[in-house]
């Protein structure tokens, strides 16, 4: 069945037909850039520095791509695309942003500020311009999408806590299970390679991570590297030796555990073949 995925866009000109231009060029684009599941874009604008102030007080968007005109105003020195640029990758860490200007000279500007666009396109001049400002925003929106689907599959495949000030990240992969300890919200992280404790629930850490299975109220395990299953007595044995205890309400989910992985029964016990 074909999956549609749904990318949040906001664009910010003080010119609306340009407005218009970029969406109805973001129309084009869903068509021309639909592979196997369908795109479409959520579009949002603003015509001021004051009014894109406000719509991002109100709306929390991640994985957004944003299209921002440089110069909001008769002042080009305060309250410009730039200064709205900083305040939008504070809000969304996968933000793309893509610059739109009529001027071709302030490119550097990106840099010294560390703003890191997808691109920096000059707004057309005139009506023999549009067809290549048309191509270059179809592309540039293409590499926005790609970037947002590796920072997804990262993302995904990252497991992140924080010990104090300080977020450590985890490939899931080397995460075995994770525990509650005998400290109230203290939690215990068995990895291939070591151990950490850090802060924080079971249920919190189960919503946030896809990859991981959560086989009771006090544990959370990574399927790939389970040994083995006894389902008589609920337990779990890890590839270091560890055991854990799944609760009678998941074994359910156990045995799906079970078909997806491959898992063989020996003797009531239940390992990877």
């Amino acid at each position: 069945m074909e999956e549609v995925h749904v990318y949040p866009v906001f664009i910010c000109d003080d010119e609306p037909r340009q407005i218009t231009i970029i969406d109805q060029i973001l129309g084009k684009a869903e068509d021309i850039l639909a592979d196997n599941n369908e795109i479409r874009f959520r579009t949002s604008f603003a015509t001021n520095f004051e009014d894109a102030v406000k719509y991002f007080d109100q709306n929390k968007d991640e994985g957004g791509i944003y299209f921002l005109d440089i110069e909001l105003g008769n002042d080009k020195n305060q309250n410009n695309g730039f200064d709205l640029a900083e305040i939008i990758k504070k809000q969304d860490e996968r933000a793309q942003i893509i610059f739109i200007t009529t001027h071709d000279d302030m490119s550097l500007i990106t840099f010294q500020r560390r703003l890191g666009p997808v691109d920096y396109i000059v707004k057309p001049r005139n009506e023999a311009e549009v067809r290549d400002f048309q191509e270059r925003l179809v592309k540039t929106i293409d590499i926005s999408l790609d970037h947002l689907r590796k920072f997804n599959y990262m993302k995904k495949m990252t497991f992140s806590y924080r010990i104090g000030r300080l977020v450590q990240n985890v490939n899931v992969d080397d995460i075995i299970y994770i525990t509650t300890t005998s400290t109230p919200h203290k939690l215990l992280l068995v990895e291939i390679n070591g151990q950490a404790q850090f802060l924080g629930t079971i249920s919190k850490y189960a919503n946030s991570n896809a990859m991981l299975v959560q086989i009771s109220q006090s544990c959370l395990v990574n399927p790939k590297n389970i040994k083995a299953i006894d389902l008589k007595n609920c337990r779990v044995q890890f590839v270091n030796g560890d055991v854990e205890y799944f609760s009678q309400a998941h074994v359910g989910k156990m045995k799906k555990m079970l078909d997806h992985y491959n898992y063989d029964v020996v003797e009531g016990l239940i390992s990877n073949i």
